[in-house]
């Protein structure tokens, strides 16, 4: 087989980071057909491609369910054309994974343009015939060169004009169907209001149910990892926003499916809701979510009043998500719960700088020193103590006392009296990891 060399692909860092964002039966049946460490590096290889068109077309990739979901097509569409090249499957039998088919629907409902969608395609493959190269010059003997390369330029870029037809069809019958739709109504007159732009009270009323002068408590609703239910939903999430809605006593609501994995959500009431709905409404979802399925998240904005009250609420909520999604830990997050970290890693860029300046090789990547950041920052929490650190890690305080001697270690320095700037810095190390 001339194409055995695709079996020994590796990603450069550890297997074991590279989780994929592909369904269950599509990372079985590559996994099968490539081996674990080849499918990791079509992991590792999406996820740089989704950076790139971040950077190139960021409509594409919008919000961490954005990023998500072009990382999740990345990689079933670089999962697709390796097992193509694999077993030289001729072109016509390439067929556009559910996982790049279920994303481009979503981008048709977010309303970006084709030639958006078109270009993020071919970021990402350029991305992935570059990365296939520089593995083949790795892998392959010299006198092969020639041959192999030409083979993978061929049958990928055929591969990936299959793909953009294959998209193109489905992306024009999409819109078609979406345009007429009620959903696509409500989505074109939130985003409206989102933006600041002005509606009438009577068409607001008519076309979302809300009267927006209420005052309005904002929640999304996101699932990660995405796995269908029976219904063929991404869990039914539509479900799960009724008890948003039940938890608050609104007297209005809106639910608005943006997605197959997310959920925008207001709760609106005419009286003046009391200054503890938000956590009282988190309280009661954290007690519901033991019958929930797994992997969901709830992110909810302040309570306000108003048109304003309407935009503010949401942007709350979805920069509450983005916290919420980096952390990882699926739940219920409140936007007074994280703002301080919503405010540290506001700029990425300087923010990770700043980690890095004040942590130096406490920042390095790796669970052992991801752990060991994670103990600090509760013993700092906990006013140096180890006892109650210990408590909230479920572990003993020597263990605490080791990670921590080891911390000081790694700062190479003693811990300082005055730790403000390593608590800000390990804050961010939980949203920004190395």
């Amino acid at each position: 087989m001339t194409s055995e060399w695709l079996l020994r692909l590796r990603p450069d860092g550890d297997q074991d980071r590279y989780t994929p964002d592909s369904s269950p039966a599509t990372v079985a049946e590559a996994e099968a057909d490539l081996g674990p460490a080849a499918v990791a590096w079509a992991v590792e290889t999406a996820a740089g491609a989704a950076e790139k068109c971040a950077r190139q077309s960021p409509e594409v990739t919008v919000g961490p369910v954005g990023l998500r979901t072009a990382r999740r097509s990345a990689e079933a569409c670089c999962i697709a054309i390796l097992r193509g090249l694999l077993h030289d499957t001729p072109p016509h039998r390439i067929q556009a994974p559910p996982e790049a088919v279920d994303g481009n629907r979503e981008l048709v409902h977010r309303g970006v343009a084709l030639d958006r969608v078109l270009r993020a395609v071919w970021t990402s493959h350029v991305h992935t015939y570059e990365r296939l190269l520089t593995a083949l010059r790795r892998l392959v003997e010299p006198d092969r060169w020639a041959d192999e390369s030409e083979r993978i330029t061929r049958l990928s870029f055929a591969y990936v004009d299959e793909l953009t037809a294959l998209f193109t069809t489905q992306y024009a019958a999409e819109r078609e169907h979406w345009a007429g739709s009620r959903t696509a109504a409500r989505r074109q007159l939130v985003d409206d209001l989102l933006a600041g732009r002005q509606a009438a009270p009577t068409t607001v009323k008519r076309t979302l149910g809300l009267d927006l002068d209420h005052h309005h408590l904002a929640a999304v609703l996101w699932s990660d990892p995405p796995e269908r239910d029976q219904e063929g939903l991404f869990p039914p999430l539509h479900r799960l926003a009724a008890d948003v809605v039940g938890a608050s006593g609104a007297e209005q609501s809106l639910v608005l499916p943006t997605g197959a994995s997310e959920v925008w959500v207001w709760a609106s009431r005419q009286q003046q809701p009391p200054d503890d709905l938000v956590s009282v409404v988190g309280e009661e979802l954290r007690a519901r979510t033991a019958r929930w399925p797994a992997g969901v998240y709830v992110a909810l904005g302040p309570c306000a009043p108003g048109r304003e009250g309407f935009r503010a609420g949401h942007l709350a909520a979805r920069e509450t998500e983005r916290v919420a999604q980096a952390l990882g830990e699926p739940g219920v997050y409140a936007y007074a719960d994280i703002a301080v970290l919503s405010l540290l890693t506001a700029v990425p860029e300087h923010a990770e700088r700043y980690m890095r300046e004040v942590l130096g090789s406490l920042a390095e990547a790796g669970a052992k020193t991801a752990e060991i950041r994670e103990t600090l920052r509760l013993y700092l929490a906990h006013g140096r103590s180890r006892a109650l650190a210990a408590e909230e890690l479920f572990v003993a305080p020597n263990t605490v006392a080791y990670r921590v001697k080891r911390a000081e270690q790694l700062l190479g320095r003693p811990l300082p009296q005055d730790h403000l700037p390593l608590r800000l810095a390990l804050e961010i190390g939980r949203v920004i990891a190395p």
